[in-house]
């Protein structure tokens, strides 16, 4: 059996999919008499947490964001410390469900194999990847799952989790697996055929997702949305009753939306469809520009994949800062409020918290960061 003087698990989670596999890797520490600690990435300090020894174990749990760690996640990596020697465990997680019998696997993709990659340069041993199917939680695009339903997908990926440590314990490492091959495959199908849609879900999700995202007039302007934002991309605007406002790091966690304690957050279809637009319309502009090149003499020679780009961001991120701005303005109107709650499908999809977890749990401000890890709950 490998032998750890210490575990230092962190985790980034919206909705407690990933902060639940983190909370059953220091059960499992524990259970086999390694001290461990579970720290948010959002309240984490590697430098302090972290020696440099060979039975030092780092493990990071995180969701899988379009193949790849969230941004914040990846930031997180690339300010580790060096520690020569200290181990590394990458446990992703990834959405599913269940239809009829059947398990829908999700794909972590390249989330499986970057974090070891990048802290490889650090000094560390990376000693395996797991990734983990947990309930489907884009509960600003479709209904959350059953309770009974994320029970099953949360109990199967358990039992996968039980056994993978039971591997990874035993042997210290974790890496000739059905698993990896599986993300493996998917890793070398999406760099052949759609090499950038890693980045540009990064990308995406960074400056579309969270632009579509809005309060209603159930919203009190309690501000716990914006306390408990793991990217601190909310802050609240207004004098009278605040409303949130989500600014450019938003990573679409999601953690707003299901724990909002009135159900006053959801996502509005009808404006990321105008969001839409505008990106086409920025694309005409750089098309523009290519024509001018090709007529004005001397400028020819300017035209390339970069500078077509900068007119297109030239263009269009002013454009889309000052429609979310404008956006945030109208939603104070009560009429518009009104239809942007009823055309917006989260208002009524209801809302998604992975079993047995709570708010303090994620932000671990409190004791209560010690988790109820049961496979059961209120979804």
């Amino acid at each position: 059996m490998r032998s750890f003087r210490q575990a230092t698990v962190y985790f980034a989670s919206g909705t407690g999919n990933s902060y639940l596999v983190g909370a059953w890797f220091r059960d499992a520490a524990e259970a086999r008499g390694i001290p461990a600690v579970l720290t948010p990435v959002a309240r984490a300090d590697p430098r302090r947490d972290i020696a440099a020894a060979p039975d030092e174990l780092v493990v990071l749990a995180f969701p899988t964001h379009g193949g790849l760690p969230p941004w914040s996640v990846i930031k997180f990596l690339l300010r580790m410390p060096r520690r020569k020697g200290a181990g590394f465990l990458c446990l992703p997680t990834r959405g599913s469900f269940f239809v009829g019998p059947l398990l829908v696997p999700g794909a972590a993709i390249l989330a499986s194999f970057l974090p070891p990659f990048i802290l490889a340069f650090k000094g560390y041993r990376p000693l395996g990847a797991v990734s983990f199917d947990m309930p489907a939680n884009i509960t600003s695009v479709h209904p959350p799952l059953t309770s009974r339903h994320a029970g099953r997908v949360v109990a199967r990926a358990r039992a996968k989790f039980d056994r993978s440590m039971d591997r990874f314990f035993g042997k210290g490492r974790v890496w000739l697996t059905r698993n990896n091959a599986y993300e493996a495959i998917w890793s070398l199908a999406v760099l052949r055929f759609i090499p950038l849609f890693p980045l540009l879900y990064l990308v995406l999700g960074r400056f579309f997702m969270g632009k579509v995202m809005f309060a209603n007039d159930r919203c009190t302007g309690c501000g716990i949305c914006a306390a408990a934002c793991p990217a601190g991309a909310l802050v609240m605007v207004g004098r009278n009753v605040p409303r949130p406002y989500w600014r450019y790091n938003c990573e679409h966690c999601l953690r707003c939306l299901n724990y909002c304690p009135h159900q006053a957050i959801g996502a509005s279809l009808p404006w990321a469809a105008f969001l839409w637009w505008l990106g086409s319309a920025a694309a005409l502009a750089a098309a523009v520009f290519s024509h001018l090149t090709a007529l004005v003499p001397g400028l020819e020679a300017w035209r390339g994949y970069w500078t077509v780009e900068l007119v297109n961001s030239l263009v269009y991120y002013p454009v889309f800062i000052a429609a979310y701005a404008l956006f945030h303005v109208l939603n104070r109107i009560k009429f518009l409020n009104v239809v942007l709650s009823r055309t917006s499908p989260s208002f009524f999809l209801g809302q998604y918290r992975a079993p047995g977890t709570a708010l303090p749990q994620l932000t671990g401000r409190t004791d209560a960061s010690r988790p109820h890890t049961s496979t059961t709950g209120d979804g």
